[in-house]
């Protein structure tokens, strides 16, 4: 018999003592985008705040205050909104191991810049005193601006955004196609550099001559950090040679190099990377005839055409989400042909800029 009744008692106060259990991170986020899923602003800032008290990896509390921002934006609560973006990029901040993308950060600056007007303009309705009343009978005699925009009226204009996982994956409230918070577009990409080329060839040694170059290319994310970029190369580069003593001539060379072009590109901080580029084409070296560099000998058809390989390093800023600044460092190599004294070897110290769209 005893036994029947502490079984009973037990079925009874399974559920009471299950409810009692306190919920996950995971869970409060869950319930979160649950409720946010289905309107329930107000009971998903509660969740999502409750998530990030809990959540025990420093590295995933920064995604609960951004979804907590956006509550707060699908509620119209600007001032609280701003808030929380702003603690979300504060959090991100100070986040080595995965910091936010350039692009990331500016939409984020964007909303906290379009918000600030809306909470500026809420604080005032809220301290503003009653500009009528309502008389016994039911009299209003309150009179609106009718040219006045209401502050809690949501822009039609504005797309919405859904909420974002802990891992930083960002969710549309109303389905379509997700994408990560620091996801990397695809998108063209162009480089334009200016330098000096130390030039030698066999034992012919050339003062620093200027050099150009233009890199061209389609990116494409191999993740959050890494980029490979596909295109094309060419480079230019002017050679002043003198044969006074032994043919009477002096003359300017021109080297032209078209390539096919592989670049790597790894963020390192935030608007900082490191690139890599690989480039295998051909060189084209004009106007040599009776220089130094075909022994004094004269040359026909033309430019002489070889192989040409180059290889660069470089450091780039991103002075804004399309605007790169860039100092490359490049190898370049050209096997000895006929009619040449030796092979070809430059190295190239440039500085330019970079343009994506």
């Amino acid at each position: 018999m005893k036994r029947k009744i502490s079984l009973l008692c037990a079925l009874v106060l399974a559920p009471t003592l299950a409810a009692a259990q306190p919920k996950t991170p995971e869970e409060w986020y869950k319930e979160g985008e649950n409720q946010y899923n289905l309107g329930n602003f107000e009971a998903a800032v509660k969740a999502f705040k409750e998530g990030f008290a809990q959540e025990p990896n420093e590295g995933k509390k920064a995604a609960y205050l951004y979804n907590v921002a956006q509550s707060y934006r699908q509620m119209k609560d600007c001032s609280n909104a701003q808030f929380f973006y702003k603690r979300f990029l504060a959090l991100k901040d100070a986040d080595t191991a995965k910091p936010l993308s350039p692009q990331v950060r500016k939409d984020v600056e964007d909303r906290i810049k379009e918000l600030e007007a809306c909470a500026r303009e809420q604080e005032a309705i809220k301290n503003r005193p009653p500009d009528g009343a309502i008389k016994p009978d039911g009299t209003d005699t309150t009179k609106p601006d009718p040219n006045k925009p209401d502050p809690n009226k949501p822009d039609p204009n504005k797309p919405q955004v859904g909420v974002v996982t802990p891992d930083g994956e960002e969710e549309e409230p109303e389905g379509g196609v997700s994408a990560t918070l620091e996801g990397q577009p695809r998108l063209l990409s162009a480089r334009l550099a200016f330098g000096g080329s130390k030039i030698s060839m066999g034992d012919i040694s050339v003062p620093l001559q200027a050099t150009a170059a233009v890199i061209g290319g389609y990116p494409l994310a191999l993740n959050e950090k890494a980029t490979l970029e596909v295109g094309i190369g060419l480079g230019f580069t002017r050679v002043k040679w003198d044969a006074m003593e032994t043919t009477g001539k002096t003359g300017t060379a021109s080297m032209t190099a078209a390539m096919a072009n592989v670049a790597v590109a790894y963020e390192v901080a935030p608007k900082m990377a490191v690139r890599g580029d690989l480039g295998l084409g051909m060189l084209f070296f004009g106007n040599i005839s009776q220089s130094p560099f075909t022994e004094r000998a004269e040359t026909e058809g033309g430019a002489l055409a070889m192989f040409h390989a180059r290889a660069g390093a470089s450091f780039d800023y991103a002075v804004t989400p399309n605007v790169v600044a860039t100092v490359p460092l490049a190898f370049g190599f050209s096997p000895k042909k006929d009619g040449l004294t030796g092979a070809i070897v430059s190295f190239d110290f440039m500085v330019g800029v970079g343009y994506r769209m």
